[in-house]
């Protein structure tokens, strides 16, 4: 299976996909804008960087290639592995594309330089929107435009769905000209505007919090379902009492263990500990990789429902 492949997929629902032994691809949101050189308008989308500092498996990869490929975790890894070497013997002759996402280069210090494609937009919100073409008019051509009125003629029958669909085309043309003469002076207008409307969508989210906020119980209770979506997972077991057993030894040792759910495969999963952000949770992971356990994995709850 393709890694390229496995990464732009996971890039669509996640900001962060490390490929162990390589770096992690990033996502960042960037809001819509318009190129005047290229005359294209652009919508929302994700910016993807790459920094070869994080590859550390955090097991988000592997977990994702053996659920495709229906093999066991370990060797997902190995899979993994064997790409990333070949990556690396590439990149000692030239560049390595990863369609969809970018081009790894060396430089002239040997570090990983990365070059991101814009044929793919990986904001999930966004997905499948292209630019939009607006071709410039003159002062002059604008005049024209303005002084222009449509008068519809009397057409036979048989020339009238032609006509109809050249009438679509005409307007669309002629609307997307007229908007671009005026784009110098209504860009800035237009961005505020957007801004302002993520401003009141923001506002009215938070007047509906408070409106059913309820008790400070309740809000407690919020807060902490929504610091508990990644888990550093320390192992799973079939038998509860065994799940029970580690998770006393881990809050001996200081962590705030637990015992998750049962997941697909009829496990306990216990985790040493619970994390609010992914940010978080892979130092956490890090520390716990050198300090307990090697093997020791990372869970998203929200990719299992």
């Amino acid at each position: 299976m393709l890694l390229s492949k496995l990464i732009s997929e996971l890039l669509i629902e996640h900001d962060c996909v490390t490929v162990p032994g390589l770096g992690s691809f990033l996502g960042n949101f960037k809001s819509a804008h318009y190129d005047l050189e290229n005359e294209k308008f652009y919508p929302p989308s994700k910016q993807i960087s790459f920094n070869s500092q994080i590859k550390v498996n955090d097991g988000l990869l592997a977990k994702f290639m053996s659920e495709k490929s229906g093999s066991d975790y370990d060797f997902s890894l190995k899979e993994i592995h064997q790409e990333v070497l070949k990556i690396t013997l590439n990149l000692n002759k030239g560049s390595v594309v990863l369609k969809d996402i970018g081009e790894l280069n060396l430089n002239k210090e040997g570090n990983m330089v990365f070059i991101p494609f814009q044929t793919k937009n990986f904001l999930k919100d966004s997905f499948g929107l292209s630019p939009i073409y607006i071709k410039e008019l003159s002062q002059e051509e604008n005049k024209n435009n303005k002084d222009f009125v449509f008068e519809p003629k009397v057409r036979s029958i048989k020339r009238s769905k032609f006509y109809q669909t050249a009438a679509v085309w005409a307007c669309i043309i002629f609307g997307a000209s007229s908007i671009y003469y005026n784009v110098n002076n209504d860009l800035l207008e237009q961005k505020l505007a957007y801004e302002q409307d993520l401003r009141d969508e923001s506002f009215s989210k938070v007047q509906k919090a408070v409106f059913d906020l309820g008790s400070l119980p309740a809000l407690t209770i919020n807060v902490k379902r929504k610091a508990s979506q990644f888990y550093v997972i320390a192992g799973a077991f079939r038998v509860s009492q065994n799940a029970e057993n580690l998770v006393a030894t881990l809050k001996e040792k200081g962590y705030n263990s637990k015992v998750l759910p049962l997941n697909e495969k009829g496990l306990n999963p216990v985790a040493f500990e619970g994390f609010s952000n992914r940010v978080e949770a892979v130092k956490g992971l890090r520390s716990i990789q050198k300090k307990e356990n090697k093997d020791a994995w990372l869970l998203d709850i929200n990719s299992q429902k």
